[in-house]
C-alpha cells in the first residue's frame, strides 16, 4: 500500500500543527508494560549494510559455456559425473578475462570503487563497500542489472545410515555405493582437518584423477593440511572483514580451520569416513559414518566468529553473501559435484546473489542441498525456497543416542549413597563441589506466569524444578531471586536430559538437567525427609531412546513466501540429535572434543547432500533435478507433526521423508533446465534478472516456456488461488531399461474434483488414462485438472496426492497442495489517496455481477499526535521492549476499519536519526508482531486494514507500537512525535454514498461528502463493499487531504 509522498512527508506536519492533540488521545492508554511479552516470529531490525553485491549485464561464464557447447568436465573419463563445467578451456579463459575487465571498468567509473570479490562463473558481478552516492550511481549505470545489500546470514544449526536403510539389505552401503569418485563441497564455518572423519587411510586415489582443480589454501595455519579425503579447503572473509573485526584473539583462525564446529559437523555428516570411533568427554559412544563415506570433501569457510557478540551485545558472527557467493563460484570452478549449504537465506527473493549463484551451479550439473531453516513451527518460514535447490526439513530418527554429563551425588535422604546422571546447563556457571539441601519449587515449573509461593523454603537450598511452560533462564532467575544457590530441572516424561540453552547474564547460580524418572524419585525423597545432593566433576553417561518420524519443532514450515504455487520444503531427513565431527578448539565451549551432538536443518541438509553423492555414483547421468525427483517421488509420509500425533503435511515435510533405497529405482523422473527456471522467474517479475542471460521473457514465452510457477516441471503440485478449473501439466522420463505403463491413483484434496489426462511422447492426448513410457529415457506427459465443488472450503490449504504405479512395483507420488479463493464480485481498490474538492471526492468501483450491493464506512478522522523520547540502541538489534525502544499502548475497538501509525523525519528532533516502527497485537499479555516499517531515516508508516479489535489493557488485550532508536544522529537520544489515525466508526462530518444496485461490468461511483473539516489536514477512513449475499468483498482505505 503506497501513499502519496507529499501527504506522508509534508502534510503530516501540517496535520499535527492544525488539529492533533498531543496531550489527550482517546485511543492511547496506559498499562503495566512489565507484564507484556513477545511471542511468535519476530521481524528484526534492518541491516544497515555498507557492503553491496553488484550484478552486471551479460551472461555468466557457465551460461556462456552452455551456449557454446563447452559444458563438459575437465576429465572426459568422468564425463557422466555431476559437474560439467570446465573454466580452463581457452574459450572460457578468454571469456572470464573479458568479464573481469568489464567489472573493473564499471567499478573504476564510479569513484574508483575497490572490488572485494569478483564473480564470473556462477554470477557476473562483484562485491564492494559503497556509500549512498556510489550505490545510486551504480544503480543507474547502463551495464548494471541491480545492486543488493551484502547481508549477514547465520548458519542453521548419529549415526543415521542404518535408519535410512543404507546398511540394510538392498541398501546403497551394502551394495558398495558409497560416493566413490564424487566431490562434496561444504560451504560453512570451515573444517577441523585432523578429525578422523576426514583422514586418508591410503585407499583414496589422487583427486586429480577425478578432474579436481581446487587447492588447499592453509592461510597462516602451518598445521593445516589436506589429503586425498579432504581434498581442498579455502576461506573467504573479504565481505565479513569489511563489516566486522574477525576475533582472532578469541580463537578464530586465519585459515579454513573451523573455530565453531558447525562446518566440520555438516561435512562429516555428508561424507565423513565410515565406522569412525566417536568419543564424547573421553567416553566411547559408538561409531559414526557419513552418508557418502567414500566421497571426497572440499571445505569452503565463509562463516566467522562463531557465536561472538560485541561488548554492547550485538551479533558480530555469521556469513555475508559476498563471501558465500565467492565460495560457490570457487566450488563450481574447482570441480565439486554436490554443494551443501546449511546457511540461512531470503524467504522471498530468489535473485539475491547467493541464490542466483546456485541457479548457475545447478545449470553446471552441481546438486545443491539447502537447509530449510530453524524458524518452525511457524508457517511461511522456509529460507532459500528456490526450485533449483533441494530444501530440507528436519525430523527425528529411530535409534539411541548417548547422553554424557556429570554425576549428581545424593548425600542424604532415602536415596543417599546413589548417583544420577545430570547434564550441566549451557548458560549457568559450573560450580563443582556445590552441595546443599533440595527443596521442591512451588509451583513446580517456577515460571513468571505462576510465581513461586515458597520462596522462604528455597533460600540457601538447591531448587528442584520441572521443565515446561517458560524459558530455562526464567526458571533459574526465579529460583535465584528466591535465594536458591542452585537449580536442578527434571525433563518431561518420554524425553532425555540435555544441556539447557538460553542466554541471560543475570543468571549466577549453577544448575543441571536430570531425567523425568530421577526427578520423580528426588521429589518422593524430599517428601520423605531432608534430601541433599552434590554437583561433581565425575563424568557420567547413559543412553537415550530416540523415537523417529516426528517433525522437529524448529524445522521451518511452508507455504513458500516467494510463491505459494511451489511447495517448500521439498523433503525431510534426520536433523535431531545428530552425532558428527566437531572442532577441537571452538571459540566458545569445551576444548579438545572431536565429536558432538547438534540439531537443526543444518544437520538434515547434509544427509540429502550425501545421498545426492550416492546417486551421482549409482546414476551418474541424472541431472540435479532428476536426483531431487527420485528422492521426492519415493519419499514416505508416515510422519507426525511436532506434537507426535497429528499427521504431518506437505508444508511440514514436502514430499515426505527421504527413502534412499526406494529412490535407487524411482521408475519415472521429472527434469527441469535453465530455461524452465528463467521462465519461472519471468512469472515472478524478474525480467531484469533474466535479461542477464542474453534472453528475454518474451523470447522464452514465444518458444513455449511457461511463466506460471504451478507449471514448473517439479515432482509436486501447488495451486494457491484456484477460482475456475485449472489444468497443470507435467512431463516424465523413464528411469528404467524397460518400457512401462502407469496407472494413476488420486487422493483428491478435500472439497476438490481432480481429473487426469495423459499424452504420448509427441504431446498427443491419449484416449486411455494410462501413462505409457518407452524404455530408457522414454517420455510422456500428463495433466490434472482441479476444480472447486459445492463443499470446497475457501481460503484453506487442502492436501492430497497423485500416485502413478506400474506392474514392476514402481510408485511415483506427487503431493498436492490446493487453496481455493472466493469468486470476486466486486473489484475493490486497496487504497484511494487524493484531495477533497470543496469537501467532496468520488472514485469508481467495478461490479462483476448484477444484483444488490451495500457499503459500510468509518471516518473520516483527523490525525492525533503522541510524543516520546527514544535512546539510541548501540547494538542496532531490535528486541521487544529491549534497549533503544519506547512504546505506546492503543485501544483499537470493534468496528475499526483502518488504523495507521506514522513517523516522519520532520517530527524527529535530532537530525540524522533513523527510527523504526513496530506494531504488536497483544492477547492476555502475549504480543505478536503484526507489522513494521524499517526504512532508512525516520519516514516510517504502518497501516492496518480491518485490524482485529483489542481494547482492554487491564487484561492485556491491546496494541503496542514500539519505536526503535536504530540511530539518533549525533545524540544519545531524540524526541519524536508519532502521528496516528484510528477510524472505528462513521463520523457525523462525513457521508459516503454509493449505488445499491450492481450491474455486471459497470462501475459504481462512491462519493465522499464532508462538512466542517479543517483544511491543510490529512484524513483517514475506509469503505467496505458487500455483495448481494451480504458478504464483504473488500475494504478500500481512504487517505484524503482537505
Amino acid at each position: 500500500m503506497h501513499f502519496k509522498k507529499s501527504l506522508v512527508r509534508s502534510l503530516i506536519t501540517l496535520a499535527i500543527t492544525a488539529t492533533a492533540s498531543t496531550t489527550v488521545i482517546a485511543s492511547e492508554v496506559s498499562g503495566d508494560i512489565s507484564k507484556f511479552k513477545s511471542v511468535g516470529s519476530e521481524v528484526n531490525a534492518k541491516q544497515k549494510a555498507t557492503g553491496y553485491i553488484v550484478q552486471l549485464k551479460g551472461k555468466t561464464a557457465i551460461a556462456q559455456a552452455q551456449d557454446i557447447g563447452e559444458l563438459l568436465p575437465t576429465n572426459q573419463l568422468v564425463a557422466n559425473t555431476g559437474n560439467r563445467y570446465n573454466a580452463h578451456t581457452p574459450a572460457m579463459k578468454a571469456y572470464t578475462r573479458a568479464l573481469d575487465n568489464k567489472q573493473k571498468q564499471v567499478a573504476s567509473s564510479i569513484d574508483s570503487i575497490n572490488i572485494l570479490h569478483s564473480f564470473k562463473h556462477t554470477y557476473n558481478g562483484f562485491t564492494a563497500k559503497l556509500n549512498a552516492k556510489q550505490k545510486a550511481q551504480l544503480e543507474s549505470h547502463p551495464d548494471v542489472i541491480g545492486v543488493y545489500e551484502d547481508r549477514l546470514e547465520i548458519v542453521n544449526t548419529a549415526n543415521t545410515p542404518e535408519f535410512l536403510g543404507l546398511t540394510g539389505a538392498g541398501g546403497q552401503h551394502t551394495m558398495n555405493i558409497k560416493g566413490e569418485g564424487v566431490i562434496i563441497g561444504v560451504i560453512d564455518t570451515g573444517v577441523w582437518p585432523e578429525n578422523p572423519s576426514f583422514s586418508d587411510d591410503g585407499s583414496y586415489s589422487d583427486p586429480a584423477d577425478l578432474g579436481w582443480l581446487g587447492t588447499c589454501d592453509t592461510g597462516n595455519d602451518e598445521e593445516f593440511a589436506c589429503n586425498n579425503k579432504l581434498i581442498g579447503a579455502r576461506y573467504f572473509d573479504s565481505s565479513f572483514s569489511s563489516q566486522y573485526d574477525i576475533q582472532y584473539d578469541l580463537g578464530e583462525f586465519d585459515s579454513p580451520r573451523d573455530a565453531d564446529g558447525h562446518g566440520s559437523h555438516t561435512a562429516s555428516t555428508a561424507g565423513g569416513n565410515e565406522n569412525v570411533a566417536a568419543m564424547l568427554s573421553g567416553l566411547p559412544v559408538g561409531t559414526v559414518s557419513g552418508i557418502a563415506p567414500r566421497a571426497r570433501i572440499a571445505a569452503y569457510k565463509v562463516c566467522w566468529n562463531s557465536d561472538y557478540k560485541n561488548p554492547d551485545g550485538g551479533d558480530e558472527a555469521g556469513c555475508f553473501g559476498g563471501d558465500t557467493m565467492a565460495a560457490i563460484d570457487a566450488a563450481v570452478t574447482d570441480g565439486v559435484d554436490v554443494i551443501n549449504y546449511s546457511i540461512g537465506g531470503s524467504r522471498t527473493d530468489l535473485t539475491v546473489p547467493a541464490t542466483a549463484a546456485m541457479l548457475n551451479a545447478t545449470a553446471a550439473g552441481v546438486f545443491v542441498a539447502v537447509s530449510a531453516g530453524n524458524s518452525g513451527p511457524d508457517k511461511e518460514t522456509v529460507g532459500t525456497p528456490a526450485p533449483w535447490v533441494t530444501s530440507v526439513a528436519a525430523s527425528t530418527y529411530d535409534g539411541t543416542s548417548a547422553i554424557v554429563g556429570k554425576a549428581l551425588d545424593i548425600t542424604s535422604g532415602s536415596l543417599a549413597g546413589s548417583s544420577i546422571l545430570s547434564v550441566p546447563s549451557g548458560f549457568s556457571p559450573a560450580t563443582v563441589g556445590l552441595s546443599g539441601k533440595l527443596a521442591l519449587a512451588e509451583p513446580v515449573q517456577a515460571c513468571n506466569d505462576a510465581p513461586l509461593t515458597n520462596g522462604d523454603d528455597l533460600a540457601g537450598k538447591i531448587a528442584l524444578i520441572a521443565r515446561g511452560s517458560c524459558a530455562f533462564t526464567e526458571k533459574f532467575l526465579n529460583a535465584q531471586n528466591a535465594g536458591a544457590v542452585g537449580a536442578i530441572i527434571y525433563t518431561t516424561e518420554g524425553t532425555s536430559p540435555f544441556s539447557m540453552g538460553g542466554t541471560d547474564p543475570a543468571v549466577t547460580i549453577t544448575g543441571s538437567m536430570i531425567s523425568f524418572a530421577d526427578g520423580q524419585s528426588l521429589t518422593a525423597s524430599i517428601a520423605d525427609g531432608s534430601t541433599s545432593v552434590e554437583f561433581t566433576d565425575n563424568t557420567a553417561a547413559g543412553d537415550a531412546v530416540e523415537v523417529g518420524n516426528t517433525m522437529a519443532d524448529f524445522s521451518s514450515r511452508g507455504p513458500n513466501l516467494n510463491t505459494y504455487d511451489i511447495i517448500k520444503p521439498d523433503i525431510t531427513a534426520p536433523g535431531v540429535k545428530i552425532l558428527a565431527a566437531t572442532t577441537s578448539a571452538p571459540m566458545f565451549g569445551t576444548q579438545g572434543e572431536t565429536f558432538k551432538y547438534l540439531q537443526g536443518t543444518s544437520m538434515s541438509s547434509p544427509h540429502i547432500a550425501g545421498l545426492a553423492a550416492l546417486f551421482k555414483e549409482s546414476n551418474s547421468s541424472w541431472s540435479p533435478a532428476q536426483i531431487k525427483s527420485a528422492m521426492m517421488t519415493t519419499a514416505r509420509q508416515n510422519l507426525t507433526k511436532e506434537d507426535g500425533t497429528t499427521q504431518a503435511d506437505p508444508y511440514d515435510f514436502g514430499s515426505g521423508h527421504v527413502a534412499p533405497v526406494s529412490a535407487l529405482d524411482p521408475g519415472l523422473l521429472f527434469d527441469t533446465n535453465l530455461a524452465d527456471y528463467l521462465a519461472f522467474l519471468c512469472g515472478q517479475d524478474k525480467e531484469a534478472f533474466v535479461s542477464g542471460y542474453d534472453t528475454s521473457c518474451a523470447d522464452l514465452t514465444s518458444t513455449g516456456f511457461s511463466t506460471d510457477a504451478s507449471q514448473l516441471n517439479l515432482p509436486s503440485i501447488a495451486i494457491a488461488e484456484l477460482l475456475d478449473p485449472e489444468t497443470i501439466f507435467r512431463t516424465v522420463s523413464n528411469a528404467t531399461a524397460i518400457a512401462s505403463s502407469y496407472t494413476a491413483t488420486i487422493e483428491a484434496p478435500a472439497g476438490f474434483d481432480i481429473s487426469v489426462q495423459t499424452f504420448d511422447a509427441d504431446g498427443e492426448e491419449k484416449e486411455a488414462t494410462t501413462l505409457d513410457v518407452a524404455a530408457e529415457g522414454g517420455k510422456a506427459s500428463f495433466a490434472i485438472t482441479v476444480s472447486q465443488t459445492e463443499t470446497t472450503e475457501i481460503d484453506a490449504w487442502k492436501f492430497g496426492a497423485i500416485t502413478w504405479t506400474d506392474g514392476a512395483g514402481h510408485s511415483v507420488r506427487l503431493p498436492l497442495a490446493i487453496k481455493a479463493i472466493p469468486t470476486v464480485q466486486i473489484e475493490v481498490p486497496e487504497l484511494i489517496s487524493g484531495d477533497l474538492n470543496r469537501g467532496r471526492f468520488r472514485f469508481p468501483v467495478k461490479m462483476l455481477y448484477s444484483g444488490r450491493t451495500s457499503i459500510e464506512h468509518a471516518g473520516l478522522v483527523a490525525p492525533f499526535g503522541t510524543t516520546g523520547t527514544v535512546a539510541a540502541d548501540p547494538a542496532k538489534e531490535f528486541e521487544f521492549l529491549g534497549a533503544g525502544t519506547n512504546y505506546h499502548l492503543f485501544h483499537i475497538p470493534e468496528g475499526t476499519k483502518v488504523a495507521r501509525f506514522s513517523l516522519s523525519d520532520a517530527l524527529v528532533t535530532e537530525e540524522g536519526s533513523d527510527l523504526d516502527l513496530y506494531v504488536y497485537r497483544c492477547d492476555k499479555w502475549s504480543c505478536a508482531q503484526v507489522a513494521n516499517s524499517l526504512n532508512g531515516g525516520s519516514n516510517e508508516d504502518v497501516v492496518l486494514t480491518n485490524p482485529a479489535p483489542r481494547a482492554d489493557v487491564d487484561v492485556g488485550d491491546v496494541y503496542v507500537t514500539m519505536i526503535h532508536g536504530y540511530s539518533t544522529g549525533d545524540a544519545t537520544e531524540t524526541d519524536y512525535t508519532m502521528v496516528g489515525w484510528i477510524a472505528d466508526q462513521a463520523e457525523s462530518s462525513t457521508r459516503v454514498i454509493s449505488s445499491r444496485r450492481a450491474i455486471n461490468g459497470r462501475f459504481n461511483y462512491t462519493s465522499i461528502l464532508t462538512r466542517g473539516l479543517p483544511t491543510s489536514t490529512t484524513y483517514m477512513g475506509a469503505v467496505t463493499y458487500f455483495n448481494a449475499d451480504g458478504e464483504a468483498e473488500g475494504t478500500t482505505v481512504l487517505e484524503l487531504k482537505n
